[in-house]
């Protein structure tokens, strides 16, 4: 049996099978209702995670054009012109924002 989880109908059938399985037992009185809830969860789980997955690729493009901006700068010999920030305040200033964002997250969840 190959599933194609390239495609989302393949996936949430998959999943949906599964499901079916495991929920055998309490499927007459909460089977539809809680199957529902968990295939919405999943559904802002995997999409809350792509948009994750886009932000970081979009931060690691951004950072990887600056360093060959940088290096282009210094192979023509202006490296005057050039500026860097300093790695250890920046790493701060990111953990403090990525903290605070992980904090939001958990107070939204209780």
């Amino acid at each position: 049996m190959s599933i194609d989880f390239g495609k989302k109908e393949a996936r949430e059938g998959y999943l949906q099978a599964k499901l079916d399985d495991l929920l055998d037992g309490i499927n007459a009185s909460y089977g539809q209702s809680l199957l529902d809830e968990l295939m919405s969860r999943l559904e802002a789980t995997i999409d809350d995670f792509n948009k994750e997955v886009d932000d970081l690729m979009g931060s690691l493009k951004k950072s990887s054009e600056e360093k060959e901006k940088l290096i282009q700068q210094i192979k023509a010999g202006n490296p005057e012109k050039t500026e860097v920030k300093n790695s250890d305040e920046s790493s701060e200033e990111d953990v403090e924002r990525e903290l605070s964002e992980w904090e939001k997250r958990l107070e939204g969840i209780s």
